[in-house]
């Protein structure tokens, strides 16, 4: 397999290569194309998420299904994913992006459910919901048919699609089965969603403030995120693969928020803080190497969107302050403030 340090569990592997096999698809061949050993996928290792990526599109490829392995109620035409994208990276908000891509699916050929959001105080929450051209009992016979593994892949890819669009992770405090679900914890664990089985939907509720949050993605990301989709949000990370991208990917996903502190970092990766200094000492990097240059990386990339002002870039950056912004990000790259402020230092984008 490729050294790539995102990986997704095996168990969605199978649940995929179970459903391309009920359409005729040679699994050991499609493993074998993309340089998969079929012996690994039955001892149950992990696959990088880029050759799970080759893999669905493989597997889009032989079924002409671009949805495949997502909750539907016929094949989607290749290419109808690009399309979405292009129409939703315009979008000024989150919630905007959602409303405009439930109206696509009603008009594409092919899909029979669409996410729809609502609000409820504080929150909002998204619900699989059915097309309006799809009767009640029609849209009750997909769910009953769909395996509860296809469910929860649709629903996370959902939720890691959506906090794509946004730059940053959308955090979860409920999740809503319409099955029950033993694998679930019976009460709420700190810093995870509370799981509530047997519901008349499928959804989860998160913050309504991030329904507010820009859309930040662009044409110039749409090819990647392509290339991996609809996986972001069904990574697991491999401590023996290395630190630095470890830590990395924690940060990154933090962006927008607080970051955490090297001790955090450290707990989240089951290892005292000593021991991951040590790590990152030997692969030739710091924590604060990384920590600056992750929010050095989201400046570049929020300050290539004209719609951004300076002012969200740097809440979304996680400074009180427009100034301190000025300052450390000219630390960084040694450009004036008058440079960030027109944004004229871009001139390779």
């Amino acid at each position: 397999m490729e050294n790539n340090l995102a990986t997704v569990p095996h168990h969605f592997v199978e649940t995929m290569l179970a459903m391309a096999a009920e359409q005729d698809c040679d699994t050991d061949k499609l493993l074998r194309n993309i340089g998969i050993d079929p012996v690994d996928i039955a001892a149950k290792k992990p696959v990088s998420i880029l050759s799970y990526g080759e893999l669905y599109h493989h597997i889009i490829k032989l079924t002409q299904d671009e949805w495949f392995g997502l909750l539907n109620g016929s094949p989607v035409p290749k290419g109808t994913i690009r399309q979405l994208l292009y129409l939703i990276v315009y979008c000024k908000t989150l919630a905007q992006a959602l409303t405009r891509s439930s109206e696509f699916f009603e008009i594409c050929r092919g899909f029979k459910v669409k996410q729809q959001f609502s609000i409820e105080g504080d929150n909002a929450t998204i619900k699989v919901v059915r097309l309006d051209c799809v009767q009640p009992q029609a849209f009750d016979a997909i769910i009953a048919d769909s395996d509860p593994a296809t469910i929860k892949a649709t629903l996370s890819a959902w939720h890691g699609f959506n906090s794509w669009l946004i730059g940053q992770y959308v955090p979860l405090t409920d999740i809503y089965y319409s099955f029950s679900d033993d694998s679930q914890p019976a009460k709420k664990l700190s810093g995870r969603p509370r799981y509530h089985c047997g519901q008349s939907f499928n959804g989860y509720r998160f913050p309504k403030k991030f329904l507010d949050y820009p859309v930040v993605q662009s044409e110039d990301s749409i090819e990647d995120f392509i290339r991996k989709a609809p996986y972001y949000s069904l990574v697991k990370k491999d401590l023996e693969e290395g630190a630095t991208s470890l830590v990395k990917a924690l940060l990154v996903k933090s962006i927008g928020d607080e970051l955490p502190n090297a001790s955090q970092v450290a707990q989240s990766l089951g290892m005292s803080v000593s021991s991951l200094h040590r790590k990152l000492a030997a692969e030739g990097t710091s924590y604060q190497y990384l920590k600056d240059e992750s929010r050095m990386e989201a400046a570049i990339h929020y300050l290539n969107r004209p719609d951004l002002s300076i002012s969200t870039i740097s809440d979304l950056l996680g400074f009180e302050l427009a100034s301190t912004f000025f300052r450390v990000f000219k630390k960084w790259t040694g450009l004036p403030r008058l440079s960030i402020v027109s944004k004229s230092w871009l001139i390779a984008s």
